[in-house]
This record gives C-alpha cells, structure tokens and sequence, in this order.
C-alpha cells in the first residue's frame, strides 16, 4: 500500500521481500549500491524488530546517506525509544502511513527537513528526539489506490494450510480498525474505529487481481470481516453480477454470522472461514474480554459446517486466570465443534495491549521481542510469558498435547481424506501432515 501510494504520485519504488527471495547479506547490499535508493522503508512489527533493525544497520554500511524510515506496529508504540536505541533510523512513522510517506517524500523532494508540522513521525533534532502529533486515521479508505503486487515476486510465494483450495492465492484486506475490545490485540496502526471499502472498490480489486495476476482464490485478511453483513451481501451480489466465481476465505467473530449470511458466503465462493474461539472456558474468555458465549461458539461452528463452509479454529493456551483444567475445557472444546483446521499458540502479551500491561505487572513477561511470536512452530519453544499456575516449560507441554490431542484422531484424519477435491488440495494436506510431524518430533 504504501508503495501504491508513491507510485500514483509518479515516483519510483521497488519492494525487495528478502524472506520470498531468499536474499543473502550480500544480495542486500549489492541491492542498495545498484538501485541507489533516496530513503527506504521498512515495517516492523515486535518478532521481527532485531531482523529490521539489524537491515537498517547493513544499509546505512552501504550508503550512509540515505533516509531509513521505520513503520509498523512495533515503532508506533515506542516511537523515541526506537530512535534513541536504533541510530541507524532516522525517521519513525506511527499508525496509518500512506499519507505520511508521500508528504514526507514531497519535503525532501522540496529540499526541506522534516519539521513538527507533519504529522505521523517522530525524528531526531539537536536537542533530543521530537514526536510530532498523530495523524488522523483515513476516513475514506475507498481513496487509496490497489496495492502494488505488481512489485512483488507473485511466483515466489507458497501457501500453508489451510489456505489453497487454488493458486495462486492472494490476501487483501477491505477494511481497517476493530471495535472490539479483546485484552491481546493492539490496535497500535489501525485503531478501534472500523472503516470499510466499499463493496464496489472491493469487486473491482477481485476483478484486477484476475485479470492482472491470474488469481485463482482470495483471502480476506479483515480482523472482522462479516462485522456489516449489508456490505458482505453486497459484495457478494457484486462478484455474482460479475460473473466472477473465485474461491475465497475470511476471518471473523462468532457473533458476527447468521445462517442467512454463511449461506449467502457460500453461494458466491467462501469455502472457509476462520473463527478467533480462544478457550472453552466461559471464565477465561471473560477474562480475554472476548465478549462471546460458549454457545455462540457451538452455535457458529455447527451453522457453518452444516452450509458446507469449512472451518478454521484460533485457540490460545496461558490466558489470565489458565489452569491445567481450564486448558482441559480448551480441548474438549476443540473436538465438540469439530473444526476442519485447529490452531493453538500459547498467549502472547504484545505491547500496546491489556494483556502485555497484566503480564508485566507479573513481572514474567519476556523481555527478548524475539520471543513474541504465535503462529509459527518455534512459538511453542519460546512462550513469551507465564502464569502463576503455568510455567513455560508447562505451556510447552500443553500446546503440543493440544495439537496432538485434536489432530491425532482416526475421524479426523479420514475427514480430511475425504475433503480432497483437487490436486492443490492434496499438496496442502501434506503440506500440513509435513508441518505436523515436525510438531511430534519436538522433545516436549
């Protein structure tokens, strides 16, 4: 997005991926000495700081002069501390950038310095290091241009379960900000204020990604997707009329779906949906500030199974108030709604939530950001915090008796042979059993 932006003002970027490319130190640097960048950008968010600040270093060894200007989640909340400990960065850009950058690259095309007078940044002056006022969110995210995918390595990039009913897949994203009011989430870059692109800005993107890209499938990576259902049905009456009949995935509440609108999904391409469940315990989703019922839980997942949607379900293990029964609850859960796809991460306290505020009172929160992961395999080896009741090395038994307790079931596994449609969909599944095996072969 951010490269979108620049590129409809007329300036010319390029987006180096080095995870996609697999680029070396090396690759980097020759990258910066041939390309002979005027500022470059980088977003961060907390795993990935040390690999960003680490970047930022390496360029400035190759061209001293040249802006670094840091972004994300991560620098948004810790704004001089980043500047203070990282003189490798010059610029911090906090929450929404698109507006930002292009005023930030309109005052050094000018020749001028930036000042306090733009907002959304933060900076080093003579004297200290100067935190301008926040820029007001976008209202209007309908204004924005596609995201410049057209600077990405489209054919590098390869899909993990559950994602992949075609490929290629790809993410976008329709609307920003969640009103909700979960004690784990940071609303560091979007806020709690929800704005949408309209159903129409929506259909036209599907409509480019096919025809520009060759897209084969969406996924829809909205925090709360189905939070207008008017705009869902609308969207959906848009591909329809359009004649477009893709695959496409999205994420969001149980209380956000209805029978009618799950089974409006389904007509117009939604094969799968992903459900933030977090525990089987009434108490500890009270405790999460979840603001659903267990019910709710049963009711969703049963309504979306019985349309034919598949479903994934996001569990997290060490939440306020977690004992070995409650985790018990958890499971028991799991396999009562019967997802197609279960994920379980040990809770992860990030900065800027109730949940990092609670775990450092405790005084055992980590303070290595490295350790603030969830969704990867190496999560399980490094809980970023623990609880009165659970030790690190207790959640690391949990989460893998989780997985192996959901997942190590004969209807499971014969339900998953029996949902194999395509070959893609066969590469998936042993994507997911390979992931899997890597999972049984830690020591815990």
């Amino acid at each position: 997005m951010i490269a979108a932006v620049l590129e409809k003002k007329g300036y010319a970027v390029k987006i180096l991926d080095l995870p996609a490319l697999k680029l070396s130190k090396n690759s980097v640097s020759s990258f910066i000495s041939v390309e002979n960048p005027d500022l470059v950008g980088i977003s961060a968010m907390t795993p990935n700081l040390t690999s960003a600040i680490n970047l930022a270093r390496q360029i400035k060894e190759v061209k001293p002069e040249v802006v670094i200007v840091l972004g994300g989640p991560h620098a948004t909340l810790f704004p001089g501390e980043t500047l203070q400990n990282v003189p490798e960065v010059d610029i911090v850009v906090q929450g929404e950038g698109e507006e930002t950058i292009v005023e930030l690259v309109k005052t050094f095309e000018r020749g001028e310095s930036v000042n306090p007078q733009i907002l959304g940044i933060a900076y080093r002056k003579k004297k200290g290091i100067q935190i301008n006022p926040k820029r007001p969110f976008i209202s209007n995210i309908d204004y924005l241009p596609f995201p410049s995918f057209n600077l990405l390595p489209m054919n590098k990039y390869i899909l993990h379960p559950p994602h992949g009913k075609r490929t290629p897949a790809i993410p976008i994203m329709t609307s920003r900000g969640c009103p909700y009011r979960c004690i784990y989430c940071s609303k560091s870059v979007f806020g709690r204020k929800y704005r949408a692109n309209s159903p129409e800005y929506i259909v036209n993107e599907i409509e480019y990604l096919i025809e520009k890209f060759n897209a084969k499938e969406i996924t829809f990576y909205d925090d709360v997707f189905t939070l207008d259902a008017k705009r869902i049905h609308k969207i959906c009456d848009g591909l329809d009329a359009k004649g477009i009949d893709i695959p496409w995935t999205c994420e969001t509440r149980v209380n956000l779906v209805t029978r009618e609108l799950v089974e409006r999904m389904k007509k117009s391409g939604c094969y799968l949906i992903a459900y933030g469940v977090e525990s089987g315990n009434q108490t500890i989703l009270n405790n999460l500030k979840k603001d659903i019922m267990i019910k709710q839980i049963t009711q969703a997942f049963k309504m979306t199974h019985e349309t034919g949607i598949q479903t994934v379900a996001y569990f997290m293990i060490g939440s306020p108030g977690e004992t070995h029964e409650t985790i018990k609850e958890t499971i028991a859960l799991a396999k009562k709604i019967n997802p197609d796809f279960a994920q379980f991460s040990v809770s992860t306290p990030f900065p800027g939530t109730e949940l990092f505020d609670i775990a450092s009172k405790s005084g055992l929160v980590s303070k290595n950001w490295n350790d603030y992961v969830y969704a990867e395999l190496r999560a399980i080896d490094f809980p970023a915090f623990e609880t009165s009741d659970l030790t690190k090395e207790a959640l690391q038994k949990w989460n893998i008796t989780a997985y192996k307790s959901f997942y190590i079931r004969p209807q499971y596994i014969l339900k998953r042979i029996k949902k194999i449609r395509s070959f893609d969909e066969m590469k998936l599944n042993i994507k997911g059993l390979l992931m899997f095996t890597e999972l049984l072969r830690k020591k815990h």
